[in-house]
């Protein structure tokens, strides 16, 4: 990559505040250009596929539309899609086993929301100049507490990967026929995967899920 030029971003945040205190913080970096800003994930594959990008910096939990790209299934499409466009994702996820599974998805850093726009900064810095992933203190503190990505040693209930989809797409909105559709499952194996995540988080209702959900960062 030329280092004469200036490295051009493409950001996307669905709350307007945040999208813009991002931008402000990079634009104000000698080198760097936010040329694209997108309000959710599927603006954001559509922004991309206008020019050459040099960065990608995403929230992971967009609350948009129910025909939205799902998180963890975006950051898969920027990866196959844009496989040479380093991917920094920006979050304010509870749940640890998601956040682990975000890490070793390939993207080159996780910035924590409640840290400030320096570490934006710092991210964009590390990724472009030096080529080094980045991670900000709080995540780094949260992946080196749970190396192994589970919760087995804690005795909290572990979700397998299909069941944590299942759950995030539910309580995203998403019908069970939906979800069959996006993850290409039957109705009924998609049933019983919410059923028994449901029974292993001890969860009587829907209602239940969809705040468990919240309080965890999934949706």
């Amino acid at each position: 990559m030329d280092a004469a030029r200036d490295f051009r971003i493409a950001i996307a945040d669905d709350h307007p505040v945040i999208r813009h205190a991002v931008i402000n913080a990079l634009s104000s970096m000698p080198g760097y250009i936010v040329d694209g800003a997108a309000r959710s994930g599927n603006e954001l594959l559509q922004v991309l596929s206008e020019g050459n990008w040099d960065l990608i910096i995403t929230d992971l939990t967009m609350g948009t539309a129910r025909s939205d790209i799902d998180g963890l299934a975006l950051i898969a499409r920027l990866r196959k899609r844009h496989p040479d466009i380093p991917v920094v994702v920006f979050t304010m996820l509870a749940n640890d086993d998601v956040l682990i599974r975000v890490s070793r998805s390939g993207v080159a850093g996780i910035v924590d929301k409640r840290e400030g726009v320096d570490e934006f900064r710092i991210a964009a810095h590390e990724v472009m100049q030096h080529r080094r992933p980045y991670f900000s203190a709080n995540i780094r503190a949260r992946l080196h507490r749970r190396p192994e990505g589970n919760d087995k040693a804690s005795g909290k209930p572990v979700l397998t990967k299909k069941e944590m989809d299942v759950i995030r797409l539910f309580a995203a909105g998403a019908s069970l026929t939906e979800i069959a559709r996006q993850v290409n499952r039957s109705i009924s194996t998609v049933a019983t995967q919410k059923s028994t995540a449901m029974k292993k988080l001890e969860l009587a209702t829907n209602a239940d899920l969809v705040k468990y959900s919240q309080l965890n960062g999934l949706i």
